[in-house]
């Protein structure tokens, strides 16, 4: 698979920098293997097709076109992240990654229609597509992302920059299992002064899944709110790092992450909260809660901090635990059978999350996936 890495190079200062498939040895990486996908020989690269809608008055642009057009704006950004990122999937997609898109929304244009883009990847394919979003100044956009395919590797990078006053949410929507699929996607975001960016997942996981977060918060008042929900079962896995950096007074995040596992289904939580010494008044917070519900599944959680402001409100934690028997027992003596028990405990478990999902059709139908997990 290298080598037909190597014939796809565009950015050689990106190769330069990608140190080969990670082993275990690297903590990013530690509670997964990548070897199967480093030695499959039967997934090709191949171009991926993106459906969406146009709303006016974005500006939506296939990456080739938009790098004619915008190609300083572009490489500026792209410069300043090849400085900083070491995540090796990011370094891959910069380096052989074509296709993708580029969305601006103008300053003080506030979108009230999300815009749905779906990916649909070839089966027997690889695909690093690249998807770049501007906000300018005091403009509004929500995005939902939706990933079609069977046996694929998919090392997607959505790169955000979120101006000044600017509000962003996106919604990674994985609501199909892809068991033959490794779906990697690395989100790199800038959030200047005022701004906001918004972020929520829902995934059923992949032979390996795959989300990698590296959110700068540059600006005084930015915040960012991270929330996940993973249904796991099967030998499926989900892994989720994330870095947040607070580099201006006064900022705001937030973590939650809750991953509910059956039979034999993995997942990881490794997530850091750094806080510069600039960075006074900041309030930060991360939780990831994991519900085991298989004897055989396993799941692994990192939360740290590391502050050096001294006026700083942080908390962050980890919970992995089991259905409560007492719990269960007064759902069977209601009578409901066991998988309709722990189901309502999976509902309840996530309840918290689909509460704060402001679009209602969206949370109608994640709702009855959770329901239909165990079925």
């Amino acid at each position: 698979m290298t080598l037909l890495l190597q014939k796809a190079i565009k950015n050689r200062k990106a190769w330069a920098k990608w140190p080969g498939f990670p082993t275990r040895k690297a903590e990013a990486f530690r509670y997964l293997s990548l070897k199967e996908l480093e030695e499959n020989s039967d997934l090709i690269p191949r171009s991926i097709h993106f459906d969406y809608e146009e709303i006016e008055p974005l500006i939506i642009l296939p990456l080739e076109r938009a790098q004619k057009i915008y190609g300083p704006f572009l490489e500026k950004r792209t410069s300043l992240l090849l400085r900083k990122e070491k995540d090796p999937f990011f370094l891959l997609n910069q380096a052989v990654g074509v296709e993708g898109l580029f969305i601006y929304v103008p300053p003080e244009v506030r979108c009230d229609q999300v815009l749905k883009i779906t990916s649909s990847i070839p089966k027997g394919s690889i695909v690093h597509p690249r998807i770049e979003i501007f906000l300018g100044k005091g403009a509004h956009l929500s995005t939902i992302f939706e990933t079609e395919g069977d046996q694929f590797w998919n090392n997607g990078n959505l790169n955000v920059t979120v101006a000044e006053g600017a509000k962003y949410t996106h919604y990674d929507i994985a609501n199909r299992p892809y068991p033959n699929g490794w779906d990697f996607l690395s989100l790199q975001a800038e959030v200047k002064e005022k701004g906001a960016l918004n972020y929520f997942s829902f995934a059923k996981g992949g032979r390996v899944q795959r989300r990698d977060f590296s959110i700068s918060l540059s600006g005084k008042e930015s915040k960012a709110d991270l929330k996940g929900i993973s249904l796991l079962k099967g030998k499926l896995e989900g892994h989720v790092h994330i870095r947040i950096d607070h580099q201006a007074p006064q900022t705001e995040s937030n973590q939650l992450f809750k991953h509910a596992l059956s039979e034999r289904a993995r997942s990881s939580f490794e997530g850091k909260i750094y806080v510069d010494q600039i960075a006074q008044k900041t309030q930060a917070y991360q939780l990831n809660n994991n519900l085991i519900l298989g004897e055989r599944a396993a799941a692994f959680s990192k939360p740290n901090l590391e502050i050096f402001a001294d006026d700083v409100k942080a908390s962050h934690g980890a919970t992995i635990s089991k259905p409560r028997l007492e719990e269960l027992f007064y759902l069977r003596s209601r009578g409901l059978d066991e998988p309709r028990a722990k189901s309502h405990l999976v509902r309840g478990f996530c309840q918290a999350i689909l509460e704060e999902i402001p679009l209602s059709p969206l949370a109608l139908k994640l709702r009855q996936e959770i329901d239909d997990y165990l079925s």
